[in-house]
């Protein structure tokens, strides 16, 4: 059996806000450079972590 993580709203969004910090980049920035495969491998990874924490927040657009 899996292990669930259970992270509040809060916490999501602190947690999207260091991944952005990380590559240095604001959230739209990071979405254009990722729709157009224009990413560097780390920050590929940091861009579809930032995609699943929308996703969970239900900002996903």
């Amino acid at each position: 059996m899996g292990t669930a993580i259970v992270k509040t709203q809060q916490e999501l969004r602190e947690w999207r806000a260091r991944l952005l910090e990380r590559v240095h980049m604001n959230k739209e920035t990071l979405y254009d450079l990722g729709r157009n495969f224009e990413l560097r491998a780390d920050e590929r990874s940091v861009y579809e972590m930032v995609r699943s924490i929308d996703y969970l927040l239900g900002d996903d657009d």
